[in-house]
């Protein structure tokens, strides 16, 4: 499997000389399969670049969309996305209804008349809309795909992408919250309330988890369905990931500040003698497995 980042950034664009290195994109990941399955993680701004350089590149007839939840920042690359044009692409969306609404429903307000000129059923491409189930399993070609409930203010939902031995964990938005203060962090606390999240990610090669803000801004945002960079370090450790990719960083944080919540990651799983190898997403960065 293949992953190149396309959008890395939390709750709105941030375009600008002091997010240059780490991007002003909000989330769009793209995997690839190794019988070259193209599969989109979230359809954030980042998602017309992509857009833009698979027209360019020509291939990719069938492209599979999967979205974590509606917030805004999650959906609003989709009027943009080039293929969507398209005739002779096959595109689909995977996600959760809501508020008894199906996917396409809540996909498609962003396209009326009143936001965007066209709406979805004028787009030149066939498109598909996959109502799934948090808690279930799925098959795309050669790669599972696995459900769960993350914990954030609106239904949402992480997936596993398991193709052969490798495991690729997408938990985005995913509020991490076990304690009142930074001196209370508790790997014991955090196995107690987030027992199946744990479980979840174990043993994955990549973990691609929410880390929005350093652990003394998270405090304050009880509820708000985001993690801290400390309190995510000690998850980490206890689902004995391999790799862990920070991601959805505050509007707020310049590149200097995302430096330094690595920093500070690193020094915590490196105080707990863990061998965990932890880096932080940047638009354009490409990991391959």
């Amino acid at each position: 499997m293949f992953l190149r980042f396309w959008g890395t950034r939390g709750s709105i664009p941030v375009p600008g000389k002091s997010t240059l290195k780490y991007g002003g994109n909000t989330p769009c990941v793209e995997l690839r399969t190794s019988d070259n399955q193209l599969i989109i993680l979230d359809a954030g701004s980042g998602l017309r670049e992509l857009g833009k350089s698979l027209v360019q590149n020509g291939g990719d007839k069938s492209i599979h969309i999967f979205i974590s939840h509606y917030h805004w920042d999650h959906i609003q690359g989709i009027p943009f996305f080039m293929p969507l044009y398209e005739k002779g692409k096959d595109i689909t969306f995977y996600g959760e209804g809501c508020s008894n609404k199906k996917v396409k429903e809540i996909l498609g307000y962003q396209m009326t008349a009143n936001y965007f000129p066209i709406n979805l059923d004028e787009a030149g491409s066939k498109t598909k809309f996959i109502e799934i189930k948090t808690d279930s399993v799925y098959q795309i070609g050669n790669v599972k795909v696995e459900t769960r409930r993350a914990n954030h203010s609106s239904p949402t939902i992480s997936y596993k992408f398991t193709e052969g031995n490798k495991k690729i964990v997408y938990m985005t938005d995913n509020e991490l919250h076990a304690h009142d203060s930074q001196d209370d962090i508790s790997g014991v606390k955090i196995l107690d309330k987030y027992k199946e999240l744990v479980e979840f990610c174990s043993d994955c090669d990549y973990l691609i988890h929410d880390s929005m803000y350093d652990e003394i801004s998270v405090l304050n945002k009880k509820g708000w369905g985001h993690t801290g960079n400390i309190t995510l370090a000690y998850f980490s450790i206890l689902a004995k990931v391999k790799n862990l990719v920070l991601f959805h960083y505050n509007p707020d944080y310049c590149d200097e500040k995302i430096d330094d919540l690595l920093k500070e990651t690193l020094s915590v799983l490196n105080s707990e003698n863990s061998t965990i190898n932890c880096v932080a997403s940047k638009e354009g960065m490409c990991i391959e497995l």
